[in-house]
Order: C-alpha cells, then sequence, then structure tokens
C-alpha cells in the first residue's frame, strides 16, 4: 500500500504575485498619496496658526508684565515724591548739586520713563513649533503635486482595470 507524505507547506508566491493583491496595494497607495495630497495644505496651515499663536502668547506674556510694571511704577510714583524729583532729573539731564555723577563714556540711552521700563523687562521667546515631516512639505508644492495627482490617477486607474480583468 502507497502512502502519500503528507506536507504542510503552505505557497505564498502566488497570494504574493497574484493579481488582486497587486491591485489592492495599487489601489491602497494611489489612496493614501491622494490623502496626503489633500491634507498637506491644511496640515501647513496647522502649523502657521500653531507657530503664530506661540507668538501671540509670548507678546501676551511680555505686555502683561509691562503692565505690572508700569503699574508698580505707578504706585511707586504716587507714594515717593523723591522717585518723581528723580526722574525729572533724570529726563531733564538735570544733575543736582548735594549728588556726585559719574560720567560714562558713550552713555547715549534714551532717558524716559519707557526705556527704563524696556530695561527691566525680561525677553519672553515663544514656545517652538515641531516642523512638519518633509513629506508634507514636499507635497505643498505645485511642481510635486501635479505630477503626483497625474500618478495618482493613473493608480487608480491601473488598480481598476487589473481588478476588472481578474473578475
Amino acid at each position: 500500500m502507497r502512502r502519500i507524505k503528507n506536507t504542510n507547506t503552505f505557497l505564498l508566491i502566488p497570494l504574493i504575485v497574484s493579481v488582486g493583491v497587486v491591485s489592492w496595494a495599487i489601489l491602497s497607495g494611489a489612496l493614501l498619496v491622494l490623502a496626503l495630497l489633500i491634507l498637506s495644505p491644511a496640515l501647513h496651515d496647522l502649523h502657521q496658526a500653531e507657530v503664530m499663536r506661540n507668538n501671540l502668547q509670548a507678546t501676551l506674556t511680555l505686555i502683561n508684565e509691562k503692565i505690572a510694571l508700569q503699574n508698580h511704577f505707578l504706585e511707586l510714583a504716587d507714594s515717593d515724591p523723591r522717585l518723581m524729583q528723580r526722574l525729572a532729573d533724570r529726563q531733564l539731564s538735570v544733575v543736582n548739586p548735594n549728588e556726585e555723577v559719574l560720567p560714562l563714556a558713550n552713555d547715549n540711552r534714551p532717558r524716559d520713563v519707557q526705556s527704563l521700563i524696556d530695561e527691566a523687562l525680561k525677553p519672553v521667546e515663544p514656545h517652538p513649533v515641531p516642523p512638519l515631516p518633509w513629506l508634507v512639505n514636499i507635497t505643498r508644492f505645485n511642481v510635486i503635486r501635479g505630477p503626483l495627482i497625474i500618478l495618482v490617477l493613473c493608480g487608480l486607474v491601473v488598480a481598476f482595470l487589473l481588478d476588472i480583468r481578474r473578475v
């Protein structure tokens, strides 16, 4: 009696190179590229909006700090007449005869209240926004968008024709 050897090998080659798998792969790739082409302008606008938001938040922080310094200065100005006298002397470049002044070389800084406040402010840096992936940046340019759209349309047509031929 002859026995047939039982083999449990499954050949993947016909599955990998079959027309159906190739058709689905082309269709999936074309749809992914099409989705990237459609979403890249919106992703770029979103990125620009995040950068603008962070810049505006940094500006708002700086303005709030400036307002707090001005309010503090106003509180001191109302309660300390000596401070007002010194400020007037500074703005008018008047030297009090009772005080000794040390001359500084090339001291051409502005002498108004605003310059004093600006010197007291701490610099504020906006939070950095990570850049978009290179693939999204590339698909924004019209030189690349046109050929990619043609490639996507050809891929959709090829996938359709392969699937029709298979049936």
